[in-house]
């Protein structure tokens, strides 16, 4: 009766560890469901011929198919042709050596459309080590590639501002002391020459000036951050601003209709260059004490510079400077005078037709 009794105890101890392996197994499947089931991530089981067996509630976010559409069809309804290569490369790999394969490519949703995504497959095996299917995970990466762009773009830009310094530093040390200096022995030898010899010496020494001068405009936007470019109008006040240092002054500044209107760059680039001569011209020549600078768009964009100084000058008339606003606006379509008006000063006048400058622009 005792042996009887003891071997029901054992039992009972063994029915009850059973019990508590059979609710221990079950929790930690319900964990594990659980975990899957609440996963953004997509995760799929498949058999061991790829077809799809489990499909959790991140998948269907992700691909848009529903777990009753997808669950017994290949995987490959996922894959874009180019996607298929790997992930076959990465079940082979994991028969071999049973080691999750990851990789990164686009997956197709079910409307078309493709996603970036970070997939992990791993194989699945019963105890007896038996492969009986595989399980796969994909990450939506969409965003990680956007950062991993922008962060190259930024070395990129790093780069580019960095080789942008080296050259305007060599702009600055080399080439513009030695025209500054070419342009020096010029002016020495033309103080020892007869007419006419003389001018074609000093026209050369203005063609030297104008150089000078579009150097130092090239070291100062090879200094600026690459960005969107700023407004036509914006610009105009940021070289009459950066007037000041020569004129002892800030010019004055009109501007009348829609100046701010989209223009080609090359076009909105002429006109302050344009503007950029003309006022270092006032600065060099007029001895102005008033500088008013004019912007009018229409059917025409037109500069206008007027000042107070003591009037033209025949040899400033024909200085290279002024020669390539003209040829700037005939480039264009356009025309360009400098006329002294009755009540004295100067006015430089450079215009040109939108129209030409930008064919698809209305003028109504």
């Amino acid at each position: 009766m005792a042996e009887l009794r003891q071997e029901l105890e054992d039992t009972n101890r063994g029915l009850i560890a059973l019990h508590t392996e059979l609710e221990n197994a079950r929790l930690a499947e319900a964990r594990l469901a659980a975990i899957v089931a609440s996963s953004d991530d997509a995760m799929l089981s498949l058999d061991p011929d790829c077809r799809v067996r489990t499909w959790n509630p991140g998948a269907r976010h992700l691909f848009g198919h529903t777990e009753q559409d997808i669950t017994g069809r290949p995987v490959d309804i996922l894959m874009p042709h180019a996607a298929g290569a790997p992930f076959r490369a990465a079940v082979e790999q994991i028969r071999s050596d049973r080691r999750a394969e990851s990789y990164e490519c686009r997956w197709r949703r079910a409307d078309g459309s493709e996603v970036d995504v970070a997939v992990t497959v791993s194989a699945m095996r019963d105890t007896d080590g038996t492969l009986i299917g595989y399980c796969a995970t994909a990450r939506d990466i969409t965003q990680q590639l956007a950062a991993r762009a922008e962060l190259a773009a930024a070395r990129a830009d790093r780069e580019v501002m960095a080789e942008r310094d080296r050259i305007a530093r060599d702009l600055h040390d080399m080439i513009i002391q030695r025209v500054f200096g070419a342009g020096l022995a010029l002016q020495s030898t033309a103080a020892r020459l007869p007419q006419p010899e003389a001018d074609r010496v000093h026209s050369v020494i203005d063609e030297l000036d104008a150089t000078i001068r579009e150097l130092r405009t090239t070291i100062f936007d090879l200094h600026q951050p690459t960005q969107k470019a700023a407004s036509l109008r914006a610009q105009v006040l940021d070289e009459t601003a950066a007037a000041r240092e020569r004129l002892g002054f800030v010019p004055a500044v009109e501007f009348t209709g829609p100046v701010d209107a989209a223009l080609p760059d090359a076009t909105a680039a002429h006109l302050l260059a344009a503007l950029r001569e003309a006022l270092s011209n006032a600065a060099r020549h007029a001895q102005a004490s008033v500088v008013t600078v004019t912007v009018r768009a229409d059917s025409h964009l037109l500069l206008e510079v007027t000042d107070n100084g003591r009037g033209l000058d025949p040899a400033v008339t024909r200085s290279s400077g002024l020669t390539n606003l003209r040829r700037r606006a005939e480039k264009l379509g356009g025309t360009f005078d400098i006329a002294g008006p009755a009540t004295g000063g100067c006015r430089l006048r450079w215009r040109i037709p939108l129209t030409a400058a930008d064919p698809g622009r209305s003028t109504a």
